[in-house]
Formats: structure tokens, C-alpha cells, sequence
């Protein structure tokens, strides 16, 4: 299975090593900086191509896995179904809902394999807080935790890998690197966004070093927003590119019990009931994070996908539909 990869910057490299974890897959690179091709090729033993056109038009290349700035997304995927190449991109998946909307509609229409790259879903205790929370998304109560009542979750990082990342103009910004990591987790859980508010939106380090010189930002770098799904559920997320270390997690609280998870495998991860319930026994019940390298696990669903001509995990298009409204239901709302 020949997989030609666009854009060779970090993000890149976590692609590289959870793709080399499946045997079928031959790597192509390109980006639109021909020597970043041929370095980061030469570093990892990898094929490279002059111009992505290359791989459009090659007819081995069967997907196209995309690792550029979310302005090009839109346009990349357009041409991937042009092309009937299956792919993998970037979250999210675009910068509007209109846009989200059409390429939906183009992949309902083509043949092709699309994935976003939501990688949280491919975290065991979420598939497991999955199932705790099973039917919360059409009645707003879980099985374990009773009747819904609030949610809240955080993602938090350093920032300042790549400079575009932190320019509005590039599509950076904690909102669209963070947050909606976060956003697309409570739809999967919880179910379509009917209003959101943002309540905070900063540039708290309008300066940064990246790559060894100073840079300024303008796009923000901390927000709290907050969401009720369609059953009236608020789902509080703060996100943001200024922890100095690492954090992440979400709590669920219902009449009968709460749920607190995280990726972080140092965070308490449990589900504590009242009474008895879905299998859990009343007080709390250690979950355990079944800790697994996110990315061989997300691009190995894929290339099963591909290759199998099957359903996948992860996030479709179609997902992202609902991602992109809710991001719009924010911007309509601006922080005070």
C-alpha cells in the first residue's frame, strides 16, 4: 500500500512512526519546501517527490495522509477525491462549517476513505468512558452515572512547536490546536452542540522563541468556552497553549456517580457510583489508563480501513460537520 505523505514538519514524524508500525504501508514524501522532503526523507529512509502533484497523479499511490497547515486542508481533500484517493488529515478538517458541509456531501459521493485526526478516541479509558456514558448522546443519561448533569474537560500544552501555530492568518490558535480536540470528544459523547458561548479568549504570550528565535503570536492561546448539546447537557472546555506541562482529563458528574479520565496515565482514572449500576459496583471502581501510542493505533485503524475497504474508528467528515458548527456557534458568540 503505497501512502504519500504532505508536509514534513513534526507533526509528520508521529505519522511516520505509526504508519512504519504497519507492514503493508510504503511511504512517499512531499511538501511544498522540497528540501524539507528530501531531509526529513533522509532521515527516516524514506522515498520523497519533488511536488505533491506527484502523488495525486501517480496511480500506485493509493492515500494520501495530510500533515499541512489547516488552510490547505480543505483544498487538499478536495483533491484527494478528485484523485479517488482514500486520505488522512489533520484536525480539523477544514475552517468552516460551509466547508465542512461540502466535503462531506463530496465524500458521501465518492468511494473514498476519509479520516480526521481526533487521535483521543483511540485512547483506551475513553473507549471504556465510551461505554459508561452509552445512549448519554440521545437521552442525556449514562447507564452508570444516571441522569446527566454537567461535563467538563481541559487540554493544556507548552505551545510554540511551530510558528504558525500561534498565527491567526495559519489557522493557529489554541481553539483550533486544542480545543477542538476537547469539542470533538463531547460530541462523540454526548451528542450534537445546539448553543455555545465562548467566555474567555487571550494572548497571554504574544511573544514565543520557536526554533531557537523569538516570534510574535497573535493567535490566542487560552479559552474557555462553554456548550449544551441538543439534550441540554453543558459541557465546560478550557483549552489552552501555556502549560508548562502537559494536562488533560475530563469529569462527568450524574445523580448516581462521576467519571474522571485523562490520557495522562499519573491521573486518577476511575468511576465512582452511588449505588450500583451498568456493572459497576456502588463506591469507586479504578479504570487504569490501558496506556497505548495513540498515533500507531489511529494510523493502524486507517490503513485496516484502506486496505480492508471497511469501516474506521475514527472521526469522518461527517463528524467534523458537527465539529465545525459548534466552532461557528463560538466565533458568533465572542468572549467579552
Amino acid at each position: 500500500m503505497k501512502i504519500g505523505l504532505i508536509g514534513c514538519g513534526k507533526q509528520a514524524v508521529k505519522h511516520i512512526g505509526g504508519l512504519r508500525k504497519c507492514p503493508e504501508a510504503e511511504l512517499v514524501l512531499a511538501d511544498k519546501e522540497v528540501s524539507r522532503a528530501r531531509e526529513l526523507g533522509r532521515k527516516e529512509g524514506l522515498a520523497w517527490v519533488e511536488h505533491a502533484d506527484q502523488l495525486f497523479l501517480d496511480p500506485e499511490v493509493t492515500a494520501i495522509d495530510l500533515c499541512v497547515p489547516i488552510p490547505f486542508h480543505a483544498g487538499m481533500i478536495r483533491r484527494c477525491l478528485a484523485a479517488g484517493k482514500d486520505f488522512f488529515c489533520e484536525k480539523p478538517s477544514c475552517e468552516t462549517a460551509a466547508q465542512a458541509r461540502e466535503l462531506s456531501r463530496l465524500a458521501e459521493r465518492s468511494r473514498c476513505i476519509g479520516m480526521v485526526g481526533y487521535v483521543y478516541r483511540f485512547a483506551p479509558v475513553f473507549q471504556r468512558a465510551r461505554a459508561i456514558l452509552d445512549g448519554a448522546r440521545e437521552t442525556r443519561r449514562s447507564p452508570v452515572l444516571g441522569a446527566l448533569e454537567v461535563a467538563s474537560m481541559r487540554l493544556g500544552g507548552r505551545g510554540s512547536a511551530a510558528l504558525w501555530k500561534h498565527r491567526r492568518a495559519e489557522g493557529g490558535g489554541a481553539l483550533n490546536e486544542m480545543l477542538v480536540h476537547m469539542l470533538e470528544l463531547a460530541i462523540w459523547y454526548f451528542g450534537p452542540i445546539a448553543r455555545a458561548e465562548l467566555m474567555i479568549s487571550e494572548l497571554l504570550r504574544p511573544q514565543r522563541v520557536i526554533d531557537g528565535q523569538l516570534e510574535t503570536a497573535d493567535a490566542e492561546d487560552f479559552v474557555l468556552a462553554r456548550f449544551w448539546t441538543e439534550t441540554g447537557l453543558p459541557v465546560v472546555i478550557q483549552a489552552d497553549l501555556v502549560s508548562p506541562a502537559f494536562t488533560q482529563f475530563m469529569e462527568v458528574h450524574g445523580d448516581n456517580g462521576s467519571l474522571l479520565v485523562s490520557i495522562q496515565p499519573e491521573m486518577p482514572q476511575y468511576v465512582f457510583a452511588r449505588q450500583s449500576a451498568g456493572g459497576y459496583a456502588a463506591g469507586r471502581t479504578e479504570l487504569g489508563s490501558g496506556r497505548v501510542n495513540l498515533f500507531e493505533a489511529q494510523m493502524a485503524d486507517f490503513v485496516a480501513a484502506v486496505r480492508d475497504r471497511g469501516k474506521h474508528a475514527g472521526a469522518t467528515l461527517a463528524d467534523s460537520v458537527r465539529v465545525m458548527e459548534a466552532i461557528e456557534m463560538l466565533r458568533q458568540r465572542p468572549a467579552c
